[in-house]
């Protein structure tokens, strides 16, 4: 499918790629270091194209095939870059598929165009992670931290190692939504592996708690990890969105 650009204000680019189809679309928020090309990403895709449902899917900056450079942006920026494609590309409301910080981001802007949010699907959703991050450097890491401006650490999913940004840690703390209640009241279908040992379960504990809306259900997986893309597990995925749209008829 043909890749196309969503210029910024800054004047940097998005990159996204869009199925065209009835609505509501689906937008799908990556994590952290990951892209758009990821393995739930595409076969949400796929299952889209059977239902004949329009399906958006692109690369925060920093991120795949994007502009810039990863250390240079934070949640604000990640989060701004999801308003930019809610905004310009959808013109009805749309269902948030948010994966790890696409979660976090999804929630901003739940809060940001709840007029333009059908619903929420977050996938081992992970608000606030940054926090946790920060405190778990040891104090000679955290030392390199604050005075490089970021530090390298190895990465369970890659060859690239994760870069932790100054950045990051504090457009996190403009960000934090777990110390008070959450002014989102959509459909918000959340699930959690079992085996997650990226993202604690009790990240969607709280978040399940902290949302005022009563339309959020919690599906914990057992012997799921924070991947979340195993055949069952998609299938999970596939039936919250049908439930979504079929809600909205």
């Amino acid at each position: 499918m043909m890749k196309r650009k969503a210029y910024h204000s800054s004047g940097s680019y998005i990159t996204y790629s869009i199925q065209s189809g009835k609505s509501p679309y689906v937008i799908f928020l990556h994590g952290l270091m990951s892209d758009m090309n990821g393995t739930k990403a595409i076969a949400i895709e796929k299952f889209l194209k059977t239902l004949g449902n329009g399906y958006i899917r692109f690369d925060c900056r920093g991120h795949g095939e994007s502009d810039g450079n990863f250390r240079d942006f934070g949640i604000d920026e990640w989060s701004e870059d999801a308003s930019l494609i809610i905004s310009s590309l959808a013109k009805e409301p749309v269902i948030l598929i948010g994966s790890s910080m696409g979660g976090w981001s999804m929630l901003l802007n739940a809060i940001k165009h709840p007029e333009m949010i059908l619903g929420l699907i977050g996938i081992a959703a992970a608000p606030d992670f940054t926090e946790s991050m920060f405190s778990k450097l040891p104090n000679n890491k955290k030392n390199i931290l604050l005075s490089e401006g970021y530090i390298e650490i190895p990465s369970d999913y890659s060859d690239t190692p994760y870069i932790i940004s100054k950045k990051l840690i504090n457009s996190g703390k403009d960000n934090l939504l777990l110390k008070s209640k959450i002014p989102i009241y959509c459909p918000v279908h959340l699930f959690h592996g079992g085996k997650d040992e990226d993202v604690p379960v009790e990240t969607s504990f709280k978040l399940m708690k902290k949302i005022i809306g009563n339309q959020v259900k919690l599906t914990l997986v057992k012997d799921a990890n924070h991947q979340f893309s195993r055949e069952s597990d998609l299938k999970l995925i596939f039936s919250s969105i049908e439930q979504i749209i079929s809600e909205n008829k």
